[in-house]
């Protein structure tokens, strides 16, 4: 029964997608289609950078980018190295002060997928909004997610 659930039937990722196409229509700091988003499971996060990292690059031509613990990152923009610097720094270019690092390369992350591997320490404030897929259960971590994106429009699926 369980190889019926694809997910074209997966309601929670579809609610998803809706989110981030609402957030991409009309978004909250006209420019701005950063999003976040936190999954506490790195097979969740995979699942999610193979969906949502699709829809988005089809329906809008933006660049998606994971960052889990247990894997290297990955992205859609093409050769892009995929160490965690490179991508965070892609995806907030004016916090991590991309002109400085990295003043030849044009391309940037608009959808970061992560889990709590990135959530202490990290500037990544050009973002607005900010998703927590699924919730860990120690509440310490939500704050932590929170403090990386700033003042982000916090949701949860």
């Amino acid at each position: 029964m369980i190889e019926d659930i694809t997910p074209q039937y997966d309601f929670k990722l579809n609610q998803l997608l809706n989110i981030i196409e609402n957030k991409i229509k009309n978004p909250i700091n006209p420019g701005n289609q950063k999003i976040m988003i936190f999954t506490a499971f790195s097979d969740t996060a995979e699942y999610l950078f193979q969906n949502v990292s699709t829809f988005v690059k089809t329906k809008y031509g933006l660049n998606s980018a994971l960052i889990t613990g247990s894997v290297d990152g990955r992205t859609t923009v093409p050769k892009l190295p995929l160490d965690i610097n490179t991508i965070l720094t892609s995806f907030s270019p004016l916090s991590k002060e991309k002109s400085l690092i990295m003043p030849k390369s044009p391309h940037t992350i608009d959808i970061l997928i992560a889990t709590d591997c990135i959530s202490e320490g990290q500037n990544l404030q050009d973002c607005d909004y900010c998703i927590n897929y699924d919730i860990h259960w120690n509440p310490v971590r939500i704050i932590q997610q929170k403090d990386v994106a700033g003042q982000c429009r916090k949701l949860r699926l």
